[in-house]
């Protein structure tokens, strides 16, 4: 998947954040950023940002580049 600048360092912030949330040790609601929230900095498409959704998933589980 070929991303934009902007688009790398938001999945980079997004991948972060999805990692929290994932490890996330204390119990009750989650205070941080979201990886959604993250993402609709980008006002994507809706098409665009279940790619980038999915993107965020498979680097978090290793795959590199899933599309």
């Amino acid at each position: 998947m070929i991303l934009t600048r902007t688009e790398e360092v938001v999945v980079r912030r997004a991948l972060r954040a999805y990692h929290a949330v994932q490890h996330k040790t204390t119990k009750g609601v989650f205070q941080g950023v979201t990886p959604d929230q993250i993402l609709e900095e980008l006002h994507p498409t809706p098409v665009r940002w279940v790619e980038l959704a999915s993107l965020i998933i498979a680097r978090a589980k290793g795959d590199p580049d899933p599309i």
